[in-house]
């Protein structure tokens, strides 16, 4: 945690929390150890979050859901710290290592908070700085210069000299409030509330990128295996002729014939198999029935092809959905989408995957039209088959995953052609061409739309077309 936004808030609980006492100690479901203290009939949440990745401490405005399986260590805070009252809070040696000192009639702890990134630690003592319990033990060896295990007495670590003057954390305050007028704890909470949705966000963009992509490499093998299936079955013509012509020549075949020769009806020699055992008449109903079967096959074989090339497109709009989104909202709702259509799991260790807070499309104001964005194939299909109106321009990537754009035309009349270009930049910087240089870009009425009967989300036919080539642009 950065040095100086750590100070402020020290500096700020000193003020607010010193005399409170601690009326809970709990581990939150995001795995963060939070104290609920009472003072003057008002409760203070102190977060302590012990993640080696970003360690930090500061008050949060609402209290978090518990967890259910609380650490060891958190238990034993618990055990010890419920009913205390908190007397100090300070930095250790001008260093980011907070000590919480807790009292108890005669008894007092010591909670120990060293917010020092990859060695981010917790360690609970007596009041003469024994170690009663630690969150990441540490026990002694030979390359270890600070063991940390109970019964042994508790060494600050040796301060690190900063290689440049610590700055403020930056961070974007939703409400547009300067960050000048900020209290420290509340700045402290933006800022890694911030960190911890796009940490999230990070983490199920990369597992919904990789199941994607294995579910879409078994569809693409799939597709392969169907396709030269289709070759195949395409060759059933063969054995209408094969029947035809042993019918056309019964005068001449007779039964015990393994092999025969015969002119085909555009001249060539055909080379025909029989079952000896089988007269001609049988031999030719055997290659009829082949047919039949075959025939039967080939359509089966059609529409699996067919499904799974849909399924293909799905997948690839999908990826490009996951790559472009840019809050929790949205990923969430990808992955509830891809739940629903079955590629994934709806509940990870029987709790219900968090649902889609955000719309299904996005909409800005251009010139004074008005242009919609698809965010999802829901939405996607939203705005093309529910909100779009006949006159409405309808546009898409060219060949490319990416999101459904509609200008809305309540007037009837032309598009303007800036108005035209710009929606096209936004149809070619929400789709998988985001960063190339130009993509070609469809555009059409939406009169001329047809989504096929049975079709999956977001996909649409198109009767007419334009094309147009623009450099991607964001709304």
């Amino acid at each position: 945690m950065n040095f100086r936004l750590l100070s402020d808030v020290v500096e700020e609980l000193s003020a607010q929390v010193i005399g409170a006492r601690l009326e809970r100690v709990f581990e939150g479901a995001d795995g963060n150890i939070y104290l609920l203290f009472r003072r003057e009939k008002k409760n203070l949440i102190l977060l302590l979050s012990p993640d080696r990745s970003l360690p930090h401490l500061h008050l949060v405005s609402s209290k978090p859901a518990a967890g259910l399986y609380p650490k060891s260590f958190v238990l034993y805070l618990r055990s010890h710290l419920t009913g205390t009252r908190i007397s100090e809070i300070s930095l250790m040696n001008q260093d980011r290592v907070v000590i919480l000192r807790f009292i108890k009639m005669k008894s007092e702890y010591c909670l120990i908070f060293e917010l020092i990134g990859s060695s981010a630690n917790m360690i609970l003592t007596d009041s003469s700085l024994k170690i009663l319990a630690v969150y990441y033990e540490r026990p002694p060896a030979l390359h270890v210069s600070r063991p940390l295990v109970p019964g042994i007495p508790y060494s600050v670590p040796e301060i690190r000299p900063l290689q440049a003057p610590s700055k403020p954390i930056p961070y974007t305050d939703r409400s547009g409030t300067s960050e000048n007028v900020i209290a420290p704890n509340k700045r402290a909470q933006l800022f890694y509330q911030q960190q911890h949705e796009q940490k999230q966000l990070l983490s199920i963009r990369t597992a919904l990128s990789s199941h994607i992509h294995k579910t879409l490499a078994r569809t693409e093998r799939r597709v392969t295996a169907l396709s030269e299936d289709m070759t195949s079955a395409n060759r059933i013509e063969e054995y209408k002729q094969a029947g035809n012509l042993i019918l056309a020549n019964l005068d001449s075949l007779r039964k015990g014939m393994a092999l025969v020769n015969l002119s085909g009806f555009n001249g060539e020699t055909v080379v025909l198999p029989l079952n000896p055992k089988m007269t001609p008449g049988q031999n030719a109903d055997k290659y009829f029935k082949k047919y039949k079967k075959a025939k039967a096959g080939r359509d089966i074989i059609k529409r699996r092809l067919r499904q799974a090339e849909e399924e293909m497109l799905v997948l690839n709009k999908m990826q490009a959905r996951v790559d472009h989104a840019e809050d929790l909202g949205e990923i969430y709702g990808i992955r509830s989408e891809l739940a629903t259509g079955g590629y994934i799991r709806n509940e990870v260790k029987g709790k219900v995957l968090p649902q889609s807070a955000s719309p299904g499309y996005k909409k800005i104001m251009f010139q004074g039209w008005e242009i919609l964005i698809g965010k999802s194939a829901a939405g996607n299909d939203h705005i093309s088959t529910k909100i779009a109106s006949p006159n409405d321009m309808w546009l898409h990537a060219d060949g490319l995953p990416g999101s459904h754009v509609l200008i809305k035309n309540p007037d009837r009349g032309d598009v303007p052609e800036d108005v035209l270009h710009k929606a096209a930049a936004l149809a070619a910087y929400n789709s998988k061409g985001k960063n190339a240089d130009k993509v070609s870009v469809t555009y059409t009425y939406a009169r001329f739309l047809k989504k096929p009967k049975g079709a999956k989300p977001g996909l649409v036919i198109l009767k007419e077309r334009k094309s147009i080539m623009v450099r991607p642009e964001i709304g």
